[in-house]
């Protein structure tokens, strides 16, 4: 598995900002699953998850990483290519990228939502959490430090043992008054 997979077409951020194509993605953060697998996790038909599995296989998001008969079917598991995929800037330069960047952004947020009411159904006295709304007032330097500091966080987040998963969205943009 590679460490990013850099979406460089419109074509491959349709594809991957697709609501449910991004709940298939986080129902694979543990282990390789079949169709079937995936299915019974999202609640969902296989065969609607089958179009949109190989939507994903397609644009090199998803892949096949290993097969077994069972009662003469060949079930295959899918998983990421990657652990995080990030959209290229190159991309801007194509008509439509702005309504995808805005289905991305809509579906980050949408997604963090449910994982949060999620995590307030279920949470316990010793769950630790950082919640965090404000205004800081950087430099365009400062900024870019903010930024560095964060991706060598997330670079350094890789599953490992002794980890547990924390859901995180994290937006700093400029405000307008």
């Amino acid at each position: 598995m590679e460490k990013e997979k850099v979406l460089t077409s419109l074509e491959e951020i349709k594809v991957f900002t697709d609501p449910f194509r991004m709940k298939i993605l986080f129902a694979l953060d543990e282990e390789p699953l079949t169709v079937k697998q995936l299915a019974d996790r999202l609640g969902e038909v296989p065969s609607k998850v089958h179009y949109h599995v190989k939507e994903l296989e397609r644009i090199g998001v998803l892949e096949i990483v290993d097969k077994k008969e069972k009662a003469g079917i060949v079930e295959k598991y899918y998983f990421p290519t990657a652990e995080r995929f990030r959209v290229e800037k190159v991309v801007a330069k194509e008509d439509g990228w702005k309504d995808q960047i805005e289905n991305l952004r809509e579906t980050m947020f949408k997604n963090a939502s449910e994982d949060f009411k999620n995590y307030l159904t279920k949470r316990h006295d010793d769950d630790k959490e950082i919640l965090n709304y404000g205004i800081l007032n950087l430099t365009y330097e400062e900024f870019d430090e903010l930024k560095k500091k964060l991706e060598e966080l997330i670079e350094r987040s890789s599953k490992r043992k002794n980890t547990k998963a924390y859901t995180y969205i994290i937006g700093v943009f400029k405000k307008y008054d």
